[in-house]
C-alpha cells in the first residue's frame, strides 16, 4: 500500500481516522498531519457522497506536497459508485459488506433463492470496483462491523460472531475468485468478548482456507479517558498476544492524534506477553475460544470474581503463559490475579487479565497493597466490567466521530458519564450517526444518535422516543426519561 506494507513480515501498523468535514480540505488535511506526526502509519477519511469522493485528490495531493506520503483509506458506506469514484485517488478503500447492496430493501427473511440472488447481484457490484483498484493499484479492508450486518445474513446465521465471520468470507471469495489479493480484513464489535471470538474465528477460518490476508483489529466505540483505553486494550492486546492482527486503530472519543501513543503503548505490551503456542493449545483445549465460558470454581461457588487488596508475591502479574498453566494445572481451582501497579501498568494488566477474564477464567484480582493509588480498585473492577465478569456500574458505548458526525459527541459523552456513571447494570450508547448508530445501540437501554448539525435523537430500548433535540439540551432531556423509566 503505497511504500508501506501490511502483514507478512512487516510491524504491527497503526492508523486511525479524521473527524472533520472531508469536504473542509484545510482543516482535514491539518488533522491528517496532526495524526500522522503523532505516529499513525494510514489515515481513514470518510467519503459520504461523490463529491467527498472526488475532494480526495486534493487531500491527497495536498499532504503530499508537504512530505506526508503515508496512505490514505476512504471509508464508504451504502453506494458502491462512491468506492469507484475514491478508489481513483486514495491507496486503500474500506467497503462495509453489511450495507454495500441491498436487492431486497426492508426484507428480513430470505429464502435460499433470494439469497443466492443478492449475492450474486453483490458479486456484479463488485467486477467494476476490482476493476478499478487493480488499474490505480489500490487496496481494499472488507471492513465488518457488529452494529450493521446485512440483515440477509442476520436471517440466516442470527447476529452472531458468527454471521460476521461469515460475511467477511462471502467478500473474500468474491475478491479471491477475481485473483484480486491487495485485501484487508477487519471484524469489530464494542463488546471485547465479541470482538475477541469473532476475530479468533476470523483467523481460524482464514487459516482453514489457505487465506493470508493481514487482520486489522479494534473495539469499536470504545469510548473515551481510562475506560475507552481499557477496553483497547483488553480486545486488541488479547489477539495481538496470540499472534493475530496486523494493523490496529484505537477508537477513542476524542481527538484522533490521541489514539496513536495509546496503540503504540499496546502493541509494546502484547510484544512483552506473547503466548507460549503450545501452552495456549492445551489452553483451549478446555476453554471455548470462541464463545462464552465460565470456569469450573465459579460455577461451582456461584461467586463472581472480587477485587481486594494485599500484599502479593513478587511473582509476575502479567504473564499470560503463568495464568494459563495455573488454569491447566487446576482447571477446577480458584485462580487469583496478582496485579502491582508499581511494575505493571494499567495497559499491562488490561491487556493480560483482560484476555484471561475474557475467557471466563480468574476469580479474584489482588492488587499490591504498597501501590499507594486509590484509583486501583476502580481499574480493577472496570476490568471485570469491561470482560463481563462483574457488572458495578453503568456501561458506556460511544463510536470515535468521524467526518459524518455533525455535533460535539465528545462534549455529550463526558456529560452522560458524569451523570448517569453510578446507574449500575444500566447500558448507554452515545453516537455519532447513522452508519452503526442503530446497530451498536442494539443492547443499549439509552441511546444518543446524531440527526442533524447540532443535534440528536433519543433512543430507548432500541426505538427513537425524542428526535432533534439540540446538543446543549440533551441531557436535560435525557434525565427526564431516565426518571420516567427507572424505579428511584
Amino acid at each position: 500500500m503505497g511504500e508501506t506494507g501490511f502483514g507478512g513480515g512487516n510491524p504491527v501498523r497503526i492508523q486511525s481516522m479524521t473527524n472533520t468535514p472531508t469536504a473542509d480540505i484545510t482543516s482535514t488535511v491539518a488533522q491528517c498531519k496532526r495524526i500522522f506526526d503523532a505516529g499513525a502509519e494510514l489515515v481513514r477519511i470518510t467519503a459520504r457522497n461523490i463529491t467527498e469522493a472526488k475532494v480526495l485528490s486534493d487531500i491527497r495531493k495536498q499532504l503530499t506536497t508537504y512530505g506526508y506520503t503515508q496512505p490514505l483509506a476512504a471509508d464508504i458506506h451504502f453506494n458502491p459508485a462512491i468506492a469507484i469514484e475514491a478508489a481513483r485517488r486514495v491507496e486503500k478503500i474500506r467497503v462495509n459488506p453489511g450495507n454495500f447492496v441491498d436487492v431486497f430493501p426492508g426484507k428480513l427473511q430470505y429464502s435460499s433463492s433470494e439469497y443466492t440472488q443478492e449475492l450474486e447481484e453483490t458479486h456484479k457490484t463488485i467486477l467494476p470496483l476490482i476493476a478499478v483498484c487493480r488499474e490505480y493499484g489500490t487496496a481494499v479492508r472488507i471492513g465488518i462491523n457488529g452494529g450493521s450486518l446485512n440483515r440477509r445474513i442476520i436471517d440466516r446465521y442470527g447476529n452472531t460472531t458468527t454471521a460476521m465471520v461469515e460475511s467477511a468470507l462471502e467478500f473474500i471469495r468474491m475478491f479471491h475468485d477475481e485473483q484480486f489479493h491487495p485485501l484487508i480484513i477487519s471484524i469489530k464489535a464494542s463488546d471485547v468478548k465479541t470482538m475477541i471470538h469473532a476475530n479468533r474465528q476470523l483467523a481460524e477460518r482464514l487459516m482453514e482456507y489457505g487465506f493470508d490476508y493481514p487482520i486489522h483489529l479494534g473495539v469499536t466505540e470504545a469510548g473515551e479517558g481510562e475506560d475507552g483505553r481499557m477496553k483497547s486494550a483488553a480486545g486488541i492486546g488479547s489477539l495481538l498476544m496470540d499472534g493475530i492482527g496486523d494493523t490496529i486503530r484505537v477508537s477513542l472519543t476524542e481527538a484522533p492524534e490521541k489514539e496513536i501513543p495509546v496503540a503504540r503503548e499496546i502493541i509494546d505490551s502484547a510484544s512483552k506477553n506473547v503466548s507460549d503456542k503450545q501452552i495456549a493449545k492445551q489452553f483451549y483445549s478446555i476453554v471455548n475460544p470462541f464463545a462464552h465460558f465460565i470456569n469450573e470454581a465459579e460455577k461451582i461457588s456461584h461467586n463472581m470474581p472480587e477485587v481486594c487488596v494485599e500484599a502479593i508475591s513478587q511473582s509476575p502479574a502479567t504473564d499470560i503463559n503463568a495464568l494459563r498453566k495455573s488454569f491447566l494445572n487446576q482447571p477446577d481451582q480458584p485462580i487469583t490475579l496478582q496485579w502491582n501497579p508499581e511494575s505493571s501498568t494499567v495497559t499491562d494488566f488490561s491487556i493480560v487479565a483482560g484476555c484471561f477474564l475474557a475467557d471466563g477464567c480468574g476469580n479474584k484480582i489482588a492488587i499490591n497493597e504498597n501501590s499507594g493509588k486509590e484509583n486501583n480498585i476502580e481499574t480493577a473492577l472496570d476490568i471485570l466490567q469491561i470482560t463481563g465478569r462483574r457488572i458495578t456500574k453503568a456501561s458506556f458505548t460511544s463510536c470515535p466521530s468521524c467526518g459524518r458526525t455533525t455535533y460535539d459527541i465528545e462534549s455529550v459523552l463526558k456529560k452522560v458519564k458524569a451523570e448517569f456513571a453510578h446507574m449500575k447494570g444500566i447500558h448507554f450508547a452515545v453516537m455519532g450517526c447513522i452508519v452503526n448508530g442503530p446497530g451498536e445501540m442494539a443492547g443499549a437501554r439509552y441511546g444518543i444518535l446524531g440527526s442533524k448539525p447540532d443535534h440528536v435523537d433519543i433512543w430507548l430500548d432500541g426505538k427513537p422516543v425524542l428526535k432533534n433535540i439540540h446538543q446543549d439540551e440533551v441531557l436535560n432531556a435525557l434525565k427526564k426519561i431516565v426518571a420516567e423509566n427507572e424505579q428511584a
